[in-house]
């Protein structure tokens, strides 16, 4: 049976969430659903989408708490596929046709979606992805507690919400979520490439990460690893991807540190894949990640082995002295940034134990991390909530 599923998610979101959802959305496809996609408000999303083939429309939204939008939500959901501009005649759908699913992601399409299906005479499945802590995404403690609070008071309004990793389902029942709502599906790579890891490099040792530049990921601690790193292994260097509002705090940091000529930040790069062929490590700061990122999962698809803290999702792929090393954020500062140092220098020194980790770690996300694997289990998570409504399966 086909199903019709809508996705919804900010115009804006061209993050982990982005890197995420547009190809599981063409698994899904392939999987046999009719898959649209509605995003509210401009944004790099929507166009990334129209050029991988995917319906998408995008409904006005003057900002994340604009609630003209949930007008044409509302009729949106009401119409089905024939609401989406088009999306009827391309898909050859009847205008009575309606959807099975309607699944979002974030908080600026989670509330609004969540208000408009209240009024729907024939509701259809309600799913949601939670991908971060909703308390450590704002920097503003009161706006993140606002957000927490419309979260959880709405959240019985789902039948189904889908955690990228274990521990963020775990923090969420802890938070007095819904335990029977709570499905942990991991994130997976749409393209994994036979690399063996452990490449050979001539030049000077490198260390570097793909990260938003926001508080939660504590870049700060990587530039005081780079720092230590050097009284071992002078000549090494780091490489800080992406962009944020830490950036400028950051950079200053690291001309302060004596870091300036070796630490290099890049901004915000569309194809990462040279970056990481330059790498012997890669590196994962984070305070707290909610799910198994996929800058993580990209870099052990390349053969690099991956030094983190234990804080979150990425503890679940990377397995601790065979595809990497897991430190314990649970100590002092100083010691923290040592422990994970000691591990980044044993690889640097060690061509060969860099080899092993990073062809386990590329064996890994090839057999357990693929985005068809994610997929399918999503669409399972879809059919269960229909079958127990007496639907079709």
């Amino acid at each position: 049976m086909t199903l019709r599923v809508l996705h919804l998610i900010g115009g804006g979101d061209t993050g982990g969430a982005m890197s995420h959802l547009l190809p599981l959305l063409s698994a899904l496809e392939r999987s046999g659903c009719d898959v649209y996609l509605a995003c509210l408000g401009e944004g790099g999303l929507a166009r990334q989408a129209a050029q991988r083939g995917l319906t998408v429309s995008v409904l006005p939204m003057g900002g994340p708490r604009d609630p003209r939008v949930i007008g044409p939500l509302r009729r949106l959901l009401s119409m089905g596929p024939a609401g989406m501009g088009g999306g009827e005649a391309a898909a050859g759908r009847s205008p009575a046709a309606r959807w099975d699913v309607v699944h979002t992601h974030g908080m600026r399409a989670n509330l609004p979606t969540r208000l408009a299906s209240r009024s729907l005479r024939d509701r259809p499945c309600m799913f949601t992805t939670v991908h971060s802590d909703l308390r450590l995404d704002y920097a503003s403690v009161a706006l993140a507690r606002a957000y927490d609070g419309l979260d959880r008071a709405t959240v019985g309004w789902v039948d189904g919400i889908i955690c990228v990793s274990d521990a963020l389902k775990a923090l969420l029942i802890e938070r007095g979520y819904p335990a029977k709502r709570l499905i942990t599906v991991h994130s997976g790579l749409e393209a994994v490439g036979d690399q063996v890891g452990g490449k050979s490099r001539s030049g000077r040792p490198r260390i570097g990460t793909v990260a938003r530049l926001v508080a939660v990921k504590d870049v700060a601690l990587l530039l005081e690893i780079a720092g230590r790193l050097r009284r071992t292994h002078p000549e090494v260097e780091s490489v800080v991807v992406g962009d944020g509002p830490e950036r400028g705090r950051l950079e200053a940091l690291a001309v302060e540190m004596g870091l300036a000529e070796t630490v290099h930040f890049t901004g915000r790069l569309d194809d990462t894949d040279p970056t990481l062929a330059s790498l012997d490590v890669y590196l994962v700061t984070s305070v707290f990640e909610g799910g198994v990122s996929m800058s993580v999962l990209e870099a052990m698809a390349a053969g690099l082995p991956v030094v983190t803290t234990d804080a979150g999702g990425v503890a679940e792929v990377v397995v601790d002295g065979e595809t990497g090393y897991v430190v314990s954020r649970d100590q002092e500062r100083g010691a923290l940034a040592a422990a994970l140092a000691e591990r980044a220098a044993a690889l640097l020194s060690d061509p060969g134990l860099r080899a092993r980790m990073g062809a386990a770690g590329a064996r890994r996300v090839r057999a357990r991390f693929t985005v068809d694997q994610t997929a399918a289990l999503v669409r399972r998570a879809y059919e269960r909530c229909l079958a127990a409504r007496g639907g079709f399966f």
